[in-house]
């Protein structure tokens, strides 16, 4: 009974809709695809850029146009009276920075290790009152999250001599 009246219902539907929702308002089938085809005609006509026609106006691949180039690229030009860096010097101060960035992530390294040597101590100390309580899942969870963070530290020291392997430049862990 009830599939019936839903039948019906679909069916006095189907047969009083306007007709605005059962053809296209603007015209045949035929005329809305040639509209179409006129359309992605006049679409077509759009010029693809490739990283050879950039180079041929001077621009840099893979950055725009309006930004400017960075201070560190080869292809910035120097300021007036400052000589053009060589290969070498370029090599040597991304070398530099490569090895700033590594030191500071080993002193990172340190101080946590440092902290989860106090805290492994106060919880190892059998003289205090830190076997029960807040304090010791604090120190817990010190140890903890220094793991964590040695873990994030030596994957973001990994990633730094990755990048530094992909240049060509040797850097080692202080």
């Amino acid at each position: 009974m009830r599939h019936r009246i839903l039948l019906s219902a679909v069916l006095a539907g189907l047969v009083l809709a306007p007709p605005a929702l059962t053809q296209d308002s603007s015209g045949s089938l035929p005329e809305a695809a040639a509209r179409e085809k006129e359309r992605r005609k006049a679409s077509s006509n759009a010029r693809i850029y490739k990283d050879a026609d950039l180079a041929q106006f001077g621009a840099e691949p893979g950055r725009s146009p309006d930004t400017p180039a960075p201070a560190d690229s080869p292809t910035s030009a120097p300021a007036a009276g400052q000589r053009e860096k060589s290969d070498e010097e370029i090599r040597a101060e991304k070398k530099r920075e490569l090895d700033g960035r590594i030191a500071a992530e080993v002193k990172v390294m340190d101080a946590v290790r440092q902290a989860m040597n106090q805290a492994q101590l106060e919880l190892n100390d059998t003289t205090t009152l830190t076997k029960f309580g807040s304090r010791k899942e604090a120190l817990q969870k010190i140890l903890d999250d220094g793991q964590a963070e040695l873990k994030k530290s030596e994957a973001v020291i990994a990633a730094i001599e990755e990048e530094a392997r992909r240049q060509g430049i040797s850097v080692s862990r202080p």
